[in-house]
């Protein structure tokens, strides 16, 4: 069997949408020809939320070299508690380059020796965010002859909060040229959109369009073996949910709006509806606007960070999932991780998002819901109406196309991936 060192940041027992790709990707290598190498930080201080339960997803046989790493984030913290923005802001772009988590890079750099020399992998698989770690990429593969892959799952120089936020121009320039280092020398990119790989080519189009694969994120059709459909709570009430945190772009306010123009015109009963969100969300951000608006205060309830099956269990039970993107630049390459858990739990998804971009398109290919732009108030109240229609009427439900959803299970897209560091590993011993 073949071996990857796989590079990544963010794994179990560490929490959150971005730790799944990497734990489900180990998980089902194995069963394609590769043993997966977790190469990752000792998660004992780094600053994320901890979900332990993610733990039964990796294999007792997996093979795991943790290192330590300091975390910028808890710095962070002290001058955002000190109100002091400024200096986190000064930080970010003036010390800790590309990323808070080049503090770790030292330590991965010494394990990574030792990993190497022992057990002797045949590829380097580099997973970002955070980006820094893929620096250790071009070393790796002239020290070592390593070929090596780095997989997006953001943008990175091109990112949203880069243009919503734009750096120095110094810190821009860097950030590109690391990036474009990492692209060039980098045997090949994956990313999880096609968007990604258009702006990627667009960018720098010195790429060679063969070098970039789309593997989207996905679900895996085990964490939904013991879920059931049905709620024994709220069941008089037309129940929203949405895991995940809102900020940035992804104000609400606009569907708070809409909600308020619907029960105005009693085209909705406000006691019928509940929306319920999951996540580190911030109830000052959340509720601006709308802080003393009674019926959002009454509708829209926030409910902390849940374990991954958890969250699980409650889509599965809700009767509309809502997917929200913000406005903007790029807001057309947004595409959730949860989509993809929505689209498997079979229920029907609200998506507020870019009516043209790569999320819409999956979601209307998966006939799984509806889409109104997040910038027309108009589209979103439509849409909540006949929502709300057809709950009260019974008739809430959607039609799935099982055969088109069923190509982002986790297992098929590791098959995917697998092929990708074939060919990579055989055009490199030829």
């Amino acid at each position: 069997m073949k071996k990857v060192l796989y590079l990544v940041y963010y794994y179990p027992p560490l929490g959150g949408s971005g730790v799944q790709r990497g734990v489900k990707f180990s998980k089902y290598l194995p069963e394609f020809g590769w043993e997966s190498l977790i190469l990752t930080p000792h998660p004992r201080l780094v600053k994320h939320p901890k979900d332990p339960s993610l733990l039964a997803d990796v294999r007792p046989e997996q093979k795991i070299f943790r290192c330590f790493t300091l975390d910028a984030h808890w710095l962070y913290k002290v001058f955002w508690g000190l109100r002091l923005p400024r200096a986190v802001t000064w930080l970010m772009f003036h010390v800790f380059r590309p990323d808070a988590e080049i503090l770790w890079l030292p330590f991965a750099w010494r394990k990574l020796k030792q990993v190497v020399r022992k057990e002797k992998p045949d590829l380097l698989f580099i997973s970002g965010p955070p980006f820094s770690p893929m620096l250790l990429g071009k070393w790796c593969k002239d020290k070592y002859q390593i070929p090596y892959i780095v997989s997006f799952r953001d943008d990175w120089s091109q990112g949203q909060s880069r243009l919503d936020n734009p750096p120095p121009a110094s810190f821009s320039r860097l950030e590109k040229r690391l990036e474009h280092s990492v692209l060039a020398s980098a045997a090949h990119t994956v990313v999880v959109n096609k968007a990604y790989k258009r702006d990627f080519i667009a960018l720098y189009p010195d790429l060679d369009d063969s070098r970039l694969s789309v593997i989207t994120n996905g679900y895996d059709e085990s964490d939904f073996m013991s879920c059931h459909s049905q709620r024994n709570h709220e069941i008089d009430k037309l129940q929203i949910v949405h895991p995940g945190v809102l900020f940035g772009r992804r104000h609400p306010g606009i569907i708070w709006q809409a909600i308020c123009n619907l029960a105005a015109r009693a085209e909705i009963d406000p006691n019928k509806l509940r929306i319920h969100i999951y996540g580190r969300n911030f109830a000052s951000f959340v509720f601006k606007g709308f802080e003393h608006n009674e019926i959002i205060r009454e509708i829209v309830h926030l409910h902390p960070y849940l374990p991954h099956a958890e969250t699980i269990k409650l889509i599965c039970e809700a009767d509309i999932l809502l997917l929200f993107s913000g406005p903007g630049a790029k807001s057309d390459a947004e595409l959730p991780g949860k989509l993809f858990e929505y689209l498997r739990a079979g229920k029907p998804i609200l998506g507020i998002v870019h009516p043209e971009g790569v999320c819409a398109e999956i979601l209307l290919k998966a006939k799984s819901g509806v889409v109104a732009s997040q910038e027309d108030l108009h589209q979103i109240e439509m849409q909540i109406k006949d929502l709300y229609q057809q709950w009260t009427q019974g008739k809430l439900g959607i039609n799935p196309d099982w055969e088109y959803i069923r190509q982002f299970e986790r297992q098929a897209l590791t098959s995917r991936l697998a092929e990708v560091f074939d060919k990579v590993v055989e055009k490199h011993e030829a």
